[in-house]
Formats: C-alpha cells, structure tokens, sequence
C-alpha cells in the first residue's frame, strides 16, 4: 500500500521544477543566440558587397574611366575577394558618351552556422549598386559687348589694357576651360556647343545666318536685323519667319537725344554698325575657331544689351535647329551638333536629348539706343520729284525739286510743293527753272567792274518721281533729311508739324528704360524654360549693374567686377557650369 503513496508524493514534489524550465530557456537562448550571430555574419558580408559594388559602379561609370567598365567591376570584385558572385554589370551611355550609367546586383547566400537548428542551411544577401555620370550636353550664348566704351581702358586698371583687350583674355580663356571640362581630347564630338553673339547698338547675323533665315530684301547693305519688332515675351527667332532687315545709314535720334542735327553719320550713329568682327557665330564645337572669333573682337557703337540677349536666347531655342542643320549641310558646323539646339530641361528628357542651357551677359554700360526705319520709307516712291531726272536730288540745288501732297490733291488743291518758290502748284504749273547770269564789263571812277543780270526762265516739264533709295544713297541722316526736305511742305500743310513728330512716323527707336523693360522680360522668359543666365558687369554704371541683375538666375550668378578681376569671373563661371552639370 505504499507504493501508491509514494506516487502521489512523486507527483506533487516540485523539487528540480526550474532546472527544467532553465533548461528550456537556455536551449531557446543558444538558437536564438547562433541566429544572431548568423545575421551579424549576414549583415557584415551584406556591407562588404555593397560597398564593393557602390565603388566599383562609381568607378566605372565615369567619364574619364577609359577601361572597359564591365571590366572595371569584376576587378574591384575579384580585389575584395567577390568573384565568385560572378556578376555581368549592365553599362548605358549616351551617344556622345554625354553620360554612363552602370548597375551592379548581386544574390548572396551565406552558409549558416546556427541556422540548421531551424532548417535554414543559408541566408540570401541582395545588394544593388547604380551611379551615373553625365556631362550632359551644354549649350552656350557667350553675350558680349563690343560697344566703343569697350575700347577704353578701365580707370581701376593697373593693367593699362583697355576692356574689350582684357574681355579677349577672359572669354579665351573661358573657351579653353569649357572644352577642358566637358569636350576633352578624344571625347567623342557633341557635347559641347558654343554661341558667340557680339552686339553694340545691334547684331550682325553675318552673310551666312542672313541666308539662312528669312531677312528682308529691300536693301542688302548690312545684316542685322530689326528683332525688336517681334517682342521680349518669347525666345524664339524661327528663321522661315519674316524678319525685317535694319535700315542702312542713321536713323539717330538727334534732337530726342539732344544733340544737333548731323547731315551724315557718325560710327556710333549707324543703325548697323557692321565689322568683320561683328557677325555672330552660331552652334560652333570647334575650339579653334571660337578662339579666333574671340581674338577677332574690337570695340565701337553704342550698347543695346536687349538686343544682344535676345539673339543669345533664340540661338538657345529649339525653334533654332534648322538653322544648325542648315549650317552643318553647308560645312560650317560639324554634323555632331547639328542637332542644336535641343530641347529645354524638363527633368523628363533623357540627357542625350536634352541640354544645359546657359548664356553669359557681358557688359560694360546700360542700355542704350537701338535706331531703324519703318518698312514705308525705305523702298518706292518717295513723295518727291524732280523735272530733270529721277536721280536728281540736292541739298545745293532744289530749283527743280517738287513734293507731292496726297491731301491736296484729294480736297482739289494744288499738290506740287516747290522748294524753289516755296509755293503750291498745279500739274501744269511744274517745270524746270532755269537760272542764268549775264554780265558785262563797264568802267566808273574807281574803275573797271562787272555788271550782273540774273534770269531766271521757266519751262513746263513733267515731273520725274524719285524713289527712296536715291535719297537714303546720299549718305544722309534721316533726321537731317526731315529737316532739309520733309519739314518745309509738311509745314506748308500743318503748321503744328515738328521734325519729331515726322520722325517718329518714320523711325523705329528703342532707348533706355524701354531696353531694360525688353531685357527684365526676355530675361524671365528665358529663366521660365531653365535657361541659366549668368552675367558679368565690368566697371559698369549702375543702371547697367541693375538691369543684369534682374536679368541673372540669382546672386550666385551675378558677378560685378572690374577689367583686371574680369578673367576671374569667367573662371568662375566655367567652373559652375561643369559642376552643375556633373551629377553622380
């Protein structure tokens, strides 16, 4: 009967309870321990593999990197002991090798020291690696003024060369470093596209460019154009458009700017003042020859910064490609930028269809003048005739000089305005007059002297139209030919007439508050599309100062500096440019 006694003792003795317990816990301790220990193992392999691939992509992807970048990684692999992950990188690069993109992925799988407690023999490691270099494409419009005051020296100079000498240095310079940076020796063509836009009071698109867009006929005395007919609230300058070429000659604005009437022009005074330096060169990847148009420039005119901006900003448009194209067909550009210019960042298009676009605004001023003359007063009739020829037109004789008044003629008055008599006529009272002088010698006290007769004959003549392009191929000014030949009749009209009022019926003028307006507006339009505007104001005044300031991307891209500093300022320029472009 003990024997069940002792049974129940056995059950309910709890004597050894916790070393069982204990022992349980220490055999779930020792599993869970080894699992840490196997993911710290993972863990460390997983960081040693992803470093290994994040350099070896780093270094392969870039640009400078001339081995094969499929061999580049497998390198660093078998260097950190990796080569038995057997990896094949995939590698993308641009056409133009404007950009490499390498990835690297690797599968890992570590043996475990614990993990068969549990049925797991092994733990999968993942890694990925991606980098990217990308000197994309860049496209440049290097603004610069070559206004007389370039010609000077710089007061604060300790140089003693004059501006537009050290502006030859700087933007040489600049020239070499962009190619340095992102069109190398032996990179392939591309990458890099530069445009050259010299301007005083205008542009000159040169003989080449004005073929290539749709510039007016009516003269070709020069190749500028009148683009501030076409507004500043877009960038575009599409060249199968219609763009009126600018008057020859001087259409300055004497009194308005007041100063007395000049019967020719000065240089300052051309509406085009057009030099072998002065055409602009467009989409150009020849180093060699930028640094020659470089070295070409020299100094003289007046200064039209919206002008000069304008033109640096539709050479940056897509709208501007055929005119590349058309270059490349021609020669004169190398097929590799043909394509220019490509499209605006958009943070969409890829880097081989898309471009930086940056324009540099070099000046040493403001804003000034920029003259032409409406389309109606170039070419054709001109109101005058004469009763000689229709290449008879003085301002010594005007005897037989006649202007016709359309008003008269349609109230049925007399519509022939003479200069000689100053007078209204008929049609039928029109002629040549003639003026001989006879004289004959006779004796008095004091001695011999001649007797003069004057005569003066009229004969009834047609009247001979004079077209005006033999006036404007006298050389003379437009105000001074309002004055010596446009006032008298229209006086003889309307006494309340001016030589203001005429010109301003005949001229196209832009000056000073209305240039910066045209520049502030241009500027943000340009800003709007992710044009990077850089600009440089050399010993500038400070409205010149102002209106690049509200011009630029910001503060960091302003830069107001004196001549000796000016080679300083474009370095730094270069420099932004290539590091905001080189992304990794």
């Amino acid at each position: 009967m003990r024997t069940p006694g002792r049974f129940r003792w056995f059950v309910q003795d709890e004597t050894g309870a916790v070393f069982i317990f204990g022992l349980q816990i220490f055999l779930i301790l020792l599993v869970v321990s080894g699992l840490a220990i196997d993911f710290v193992r993972q863990e460390e392999r997983r960081t040693v593999i992803q470093n290994t691939l994040d350099r070896a992509a780093l270094a392969a992807a870039s640009l400078d990197q001339t081995l094969d970048p499929k061999a580049v990684v497998k390198d660093y692999l078998d260097k950190a002991g990796l080569g038995y992950l057997g990896i094949t990188p995939v590698v993308e690069e641009g056409k133009n090798v404007e950009y490499r993109r390498v990835t690297v992925e690797a599968h890992d799988d570590m043996p475990t020291i614990f993990g068969n407690l549990l049925g797991a023999a092994s733990l999968r490691t993942n890694a990925k690696a991606r980098a990217e270099e990308s000197i994309g494409n860049v496209e440049i419009s290097l603004v610069l003024d070559v206004s007389g005051s370039m010609g000077q020296r710089d007061a604060n100079s300790s140089s003693g060369n004059s501006k537009i000498a050290s502006l030859r240095g700087a933007a040489d310079n600049f020239v070499r470093k962009m190619f340095d940076n992102v069109q190398p020796p032996g990179a392939p063509a591309g990458r890099l596209s530069m445009s050259i836009v010299p301007y005083n009071q205008q542009v000159s698109m040169g003989n080449t460019l004005a073929g290539i867009y749709n510039l007016s006929t009516d003269h070709t005395q020069n190749t500028c154009a009148d683009i501030q007919l076409l507004g500043f609230d877009n960038l575009a300058i599409p060249p199968s458009d219609p763009l009126q070429r600018t008057m020859y000659g001087s259409s300055y604005d004497f009194l308005g700017q007041n100063r007395s009437i000049s019967r020719t022009m000065s240089a300052s005074g051309e509406n085009c003042y057009e030099r072998s330096y002065s055409p602009m060169m467009a989409f150009e990847d020849n180093e060699s020859d930028l640094l020659n148009k470089v070295q070409s420039l020299n100094a003289g005119g007046d200064t039209a910064i919206d002008i000069g901006a304008k033109w640096g900003l539709a050479l940056l448009d897509p709208s501007a490609q055929p005119v590349a194209q058309k270059l490349a067909d021609l020669g004169v550009i190398d097929a590799a930028v043909a394509n220019r210019p490509l499209a605006y960042p958009d943070g969409q298009s890829s880097v081989a269809d898309s471009s930086m676009k940056v324009m540099i605004l070099m000046t040493d001023g403001e804003n000034t003048r920029t003259f032409s003359m409406k389309m109606a007063y170039r070419t054709g009739a001109s109101g005058f005739y004469s009763t000689v020829s229709a290449t008879d037109f003085s301002d010594q004789d005007m005897s037989n000089l006649y202007w016709y008044s359309e008003q008269r003629a349609a109230d049925n008055l007399k519509p022939y305005y003479s200069f000689f008599d100053h007078n209204w006529h008929s049609l039928d009272e029109v002629g040549k007059t003639t003026t001989t002088q006879s004289c004959t010698w006779k004796q008095s006290y004091w001695g011999w002297y001649q007797d003069c007769t004057t005569n003066t004959t009229f004969e009834k003549k047609a009247p001979i139209s004079i077209d005006w392009e033999t006036i404007w191929g006298k050389g003379w000014t437009l105000q001074y030919v309002i004055k010596t030949f446009l006032l008298p009749p229209r006086q003889a009209l309307d006494s309340s007439t001016t030589i203001s009022s005429i010109y301003d019926e005949m001229a196209i003028a832009s000056v000073y508050a209305q240039k910066d307006a045209n520049l502030a507006q241009v500027c943000t339009a340009a800003r709007d599309r992710g044009v990077l505007i850089f600009t440089v104001a050399v010993s500038a005044e400070q409205k010149g100062i102002n209106a690049l300031s509200n011009c630029s991307s910001g503060p960091s891209y302003e830069y107001t500096v004196g001549a000796d500093d000016l080679n300083d300022a474009f370095s730094s320029i270069a420099t932004q440019i290539s590091t905001l472009r080189l992304t990794n």
